[in-house]
């Protein structure tokens, strides 16, 4: 099953000039538990290409949220995503 089959919701977007955060909302326990399994800080790592990354698993609201700096500033000359809005893109069709 794909990623984006087993999820409410799954969005980039800014958090602040500098970062990018990512919510990847599960719709039920079952697909939470078994996506951990597959997606983990290193696997978010080599996807977006950063040496590190923050990474937090929220069990109670079934939900991963990830965090990174950006190359370029939101907006800046070189920007490609103002909003951050398509950092999501490359995690819709991961295999789970």
């Amino acid at each position: 099953m794909k990623l984006k089959d087993m999820v409410y919701v799954l969005r980039s977007k800014n958090a602040g000039v500098w970062h990018i955060t990512i919510d990847i909302i599960f719709k039920d326990r079952n697909y939470y538990e078994k996506a951990k399994q597959k997606l983990n800080k290193k696997l978010f790592c080599d996807i977006y290409g950063k040496k590190d990354v923050d990474y937090f698993e929220c069990d109670s609201i079934n939900t991963l949220k990830i965090s990174f700096l950006r190359d370029e500033a939101a907006g800046s000359v070189n920007d490609t995503d103002c909003l951050g809005a398509n950092f999501y893109i490359p995690l819709l069709e991961i295999e789970i």
